[in-house]
């Protein structure tokens, strides 16, 4: 299970980075472009579902012991 979780982690912190790296592109080409900052938002949010479905998989290992 744990593996699992590593894993998983692993792979939507690459996906967050992905859409931090394409949101400060686009911001960095125009300042008030709207698309760089929803890509920004949208890492954000992978990254804050991440945290939340990590920290009820990971309580679920302690309770299962």
């Amino acid at each position: 299970m744990l593996k699992i979780l590593f894993a998983f982690n692993i792979l939507v912190t690459i996906v967050a980075l992905i859409f931090w790296n394409s949101g400060i592109k686009y911001f960095k080409n125009d300042e008030c472009n709207i698309k760089g900052i929803k890509y920004i938002i949208a890492g954000t949010s992978v990254t804050g579902i991440c945290i939340i479905i990590s920290a009820i998989l990971f309580s679920s290992i302690f309770f299962a012991r």
